[in-house]
C-alpha cells in the first residue's frame, strides 16, 4: 500500500495534537526526524520489519513517539523515503508547536537621546510568521513603540531600554523574550 507525504504529515500533526499535553513532544519529534536522516533501508511495500531504532512497540519509548512511529513505519512500508519523512516532521512542527526562543533578540544603536535602536528578532524553532515588539523604559511598556526601531527621546536619559518580542505562528503565540537592554546617557 502507497502513502503520500501529505497522508503523512497529516497523520503526524494529528498524533502531535492527539498528545498535546505531553511536553517532550518537541524534543521526541526532533529525535525521530534525526534518526530518520542516516538510515538507508530499502523502502518498498514488503518491508515488514521497522529498523530496531523506529520500532514503536519499544516500552522504553514514550506512548508519544510510539505513536509517531506507527506513522513512520507505514510511511516507509508506503515508500516513503526517510528524507522526505523527517521533512515533513520538521516542517509540521510549526503548524503544531509554538515557537521556541534559541538566541534572544538583540537590540543595537548608541545610547544617546535622538539616536536610532534597531532590533533583530533573535533564532526561533518552528518557524515564526510574524512577531509583536514593544519596546520598553526600565520595565515598563513605552506606548506606541511596537515597530523594528526606536527613535531615543528625553524621558529615555538615565533608563535602560529593552524590546520585548513574542514570536508567532500557525500553532500561537511563544512566550515573550526580552532583548539585551541599550543605558541611555
Amino acid at each position: 500500500m502507497s502513502m503520500d507525504v501529505t497522508t503523512f504529515a497529516n497523520r503526524t500533526v494529528q498524533a502531535v495534537k492527539h498528545h498535546r499535553w505531553y511536553a517532550n513532544r518537541a524534543t521526541e519529534l526532533n529525535a525521530i526526524a534525526s534518526a530518520l536522516n542516516p538510515d538507508t533501508t530499502t523502502h518498498d511495500t514488503t518491508q515488514k520489519t521497522a529498523i530496531a531504532g523506529l520500532r514503536p512497540a519499544n516500552k522504553a519509548n514514550s506512548a508519544f513517539t510510539n505513536h509517531v512511529l506507527r506513522h513512520v513505519n507505514a510511511g516507509r512500508a508506503g515508500n516513503l523515503s526517510n528524507l522526505a519523512m523527517s521533512n515533513a516532521i520538521t516542517g509540521e512542527m510549526s503548524k503544531v508547536l509554538v515557537p521556541v526562543n534559541t538566541a534572544a533578540p538583540v537590540i543595537s544603536g548608541t545610547g544617546t537621546v535622538g539616536q536610532v535602536l534597531t532590533s533583530t528578532v533573535g533564532t526561533w524553532t518552528y518557524v515564526p510568521t510574524s512577531y509583536r515588539r514593544q519596546w520598553r523604559r526600565g520595565a515598563v511598556n513605552i506606548p506606541g513603540a511596537t515597530g523594528t526601531t526606536y527613535t531615543l527621546v528625553v524621558a529615555d536619559s538615565g533608563t535602560n531600554i529593552t524590546m520585548q518580542l513574542i514570536a508567532v505562528n500557525a500553532a500561537g503565540e511563544s512566550a515573550p523574550v526580552i532583548s539585551n537592554a541599550i543605558a541611555v546617557a
